[in-house]
């Protein structure tokens, strides 16, 4: 069950070098926790109702006594104003693995708790300092993997959609209680004159206009570059120099990866989109070889970092092993994989129960290696993300926009029509677009839509 008043504390920089890590800390009692864990040099820390502030400090207490006395900086909104309507505080310090570590353990058993994923934005979303589709766009901001994608996906988390469409939702809501009241009160005048003429044209102006402004996002949203976001990811994995590469070549059709005969050549990962008969379902992705002796330079140890990382983020993993090679190729990750054995051709009778033997020379085997990826990527559960939920919304809104605008335009031409009926059409896109932005939503949802944030976020 999520709880916005919980004294929660999460790494919010991911591992590994640099030059500043950061620790995030918001809930209750934050303002103790801080004392603790921190002496301020010269300001204190903000009290309830002030501006925030940078406080420069240094670790206290049972940190000093490890660590020494560390310098931070600890930026510090004490409530209610700020990114999550609550206490929050982000503490900048040095990029050490096991300092991050020693932070959040000492947080811990002064009450905090381990975030959970998206918290953070959740409870900013609950305080209202920003829509389902900003909150949505921070997982997708993490997630880029291009130019486009990033691009629409700042465009997102500033706002741009969620904006117009909360324009439209507010004119709607008065629309809809314009409506509701000439009803309540129709006795109070005469039956017959709710609505009367100029009240349709106005009715009517008002509902082509809304559905103009959703016209114009749903072009936006038709036009916007189609990138990998929401696609699910299937990676081949394996060790190096095992025919992985042509095998992305195979299956995408093309030849956008390098091969060669030397190991390793595969430095950074490549991606592709496999088509089934309906069009794009899933992004394949080509990842340089993990040698299970370990890499030999530091280009390499990038190069496999790189590739572990993608693994895990992986929707369905293709474990590829080369024909001579004995063993699994790639560990269980807890998601769909499918065992593969590449270069089958080299080494006739390499075939295992439940294993797709292949050979991107003659092209064995790729077909059914394809399939496999299409059906299992057909059975993950269905992913909404915030374009694909946006276009749903807006479409539904703009059907039930059109059905009241009929209504309308009939009852303009003098047909008797149930004013109730266009209540309920207005009614019906005022929640189509609340869905959309986030103002009713159910926890179901929300629990599916911030879990899949990274922690700290």
């Amino acid at each position: 069950m999520w709880s916005a008043h919980e004294l929660i504390v999460a790494p919010a920089t991911v591992a590994g070098c640099g030059g500043r890590a950061v620790v995030r800390l918001a809930g209750e009692s934050l303002d103790v926790v801080l004392s603790r864990l921190f002496r301020p040099i010269a300001a204190g820390f903000a009290r309830p109702g002030e501006r925030p502030r940078v406080v420069a400090a240094r670790l206290a207490d049972d940190l000093a006594r490890e660590w020494g006395a560390v310098d931070v900086d600890v930026l510090h909104w004490p409530g209610p104003a700020g990114p999550i309507g609550g206490p929050l505080a982000e503490v900048q310090l040095p990029c050490s693995g096991p300092l991050v570590d020693a932070v959040v353990t000492e947080a811990c058993r002064h009450g905090a708790r381990l975030a959970r994923g998206g918290e953070f934005t959740l409870r900013g979303f609950l305080a209202g300092r920003l829509d389902l589709l900003q909150a949505e766009a921070v997982l997708a901001v993490v997630d880029a993997r291009t130019p486009q994608e990033l691009t629409a996906a700042l465009d997102r988390l500033a706002g741009g959609a969620g904006r117009q469409l909360e324009r439209v939702h507010g004119i709607l809501l008065d629309l809809l209680a314009d409506i509701e009241a000439a009803i309540d009160f129709a006795d109070e005048t005469t039956p017959d004159a709710v609505p009367a003429g100029p009240a349709w044209s106005s009715i009517a102006g008002r509902l082509d206009g809304c559905d103009t402004a959703l016209a114009a996002v749903a072009d936006g949203l038709a036009r916007r570059d189609a990138s990998a976001a929401g696609l699910p990811r299937v990676v081949l994995a394996g060790r190096p120099n095992i025919g992985k590469s042509s095998l992305f070549n195979a299956l995408a059709g093309g030849t956008p990866a390098l091969v060669a005969d030397e190991p390793g050549t595969t430095r950074d990962w490549l991606e592709a989109r496999l088509h089934g008969p309906e069009g794009p379902r899933c992004v394949l992705v080509d990842l340089a070889g993990i040698s299970m002796a370990g890499a030999v330079d530091e280009v390499t140890a990038g190069a496999e970092a790189l590739a572990r990382a993608e693994i895990g983020r992986a929707d369905v993993i293709v474990s590829c092993r080369d024909a001579a090679a004995a063993g699994a190729a790639t560990p269980a990750t807890g998601v769909p994989r499918i065992d593969v054995i590449t270069r089958c051709d080299l080494v006739p009778g390499a075939v295992a129960a439940g294993v797709f033997a292949t050979s991107s020379r003659t092209g064995a085997g790729v077909e059914m290696v394809r399939a496999a990826i299409l059906d299992a990527v057909a059975q993950l559960p269905p992913r909404m993300a915030a374009g694909l939920r946006m276009a749903v919304g807006v479409d539904a809104a703009r059907a039930a926009l059109g059905e009241a605008l009929a209504a309308v335009r009939a009852a303009q031409r003098g047909a008797a029509v149930d004013e109730a009926l266009v209540a309920c059409l207005v009614r019906r896109a005022v929640e189509a677009l609340a869905e959309v932005t986030g103002s009713a939503i159910g926890t179901d949802l929300l629990d599916r839509i911030f879990s899949r944030h990274c922690i700290g976020k």
